[in-house]
């Protein structure tokens, strides 16, 4: 099990290879896999330490532009994946992965725009859950986040590194 104070991009990489993920593309700057998939899941490995975030993609549904009302559908896939956060939420909660998540007063959402999330601190980690859209052109996709807690992970302009 990987323990969240030892989180490295290796790291991370190892245990999503013996949980039987198959990595996929690799960053040239690193010698482990940046992409991960299993079975419907996808999971993004971005750093390699000591700031690292990892990206999960749970759910995840495509936007069919031929549709007769685009946003009406758009609409329909946020609430379909705002309507499937509580189950990965009550997860988490439940301590899933040997997590015992703790809910706090602040934003932890790093400026990133979610339909829907919840969110919570584990040591000196984040752990999110939500609900996205990156682009209008970009499926729709229920993700967990887990990533570091720590003011020097941004950059100047308060972007993930």
């Amino acid at each position: 099990m990987l323990e969240l104070d030892e989180l490295t991009g290796p790291s991370a990489a190892s245990v999503l290879d013996a949980a039987g993920w198959t990595g996929g593309r690799r960053n040239p700057a690193t010698e482990w896999a940046t992409t991960w998939r299993r079975g419907d899941a996808h999971a993004w490995v971005q750093g390699d330490g000591p700031w690292v975030q990892l990206e999960f993609t749970v759910w995840h549904r495509e936007v069919a532009e031929e549709r007769p009302d685009p946003d009406m559908y758009i609409d329909e896939l946020h609430d379909a994946a705002a309507a499937q956060l509580p189950v990965v939420v009550a997860q988490l909660e439940a301590g899933v992965a040997g997590l015992q998540p703790r809910s706090v007063d602040e934003d932890l959402t790093d400026g990133a725009d979610y339909i829907d999330h919840a969110a919570w601190r584990v040591s000196n980690k984040v752990v999110l859950a939500g609900a996205k859209q990156d682009d209008t052109d970009t499926p729709v996709r229920l993700v967990v986040v887990v990533r570091d807690y720590a003011a020097e992970a941004e950059d100047d302009d308060g972007e993930w590194l």
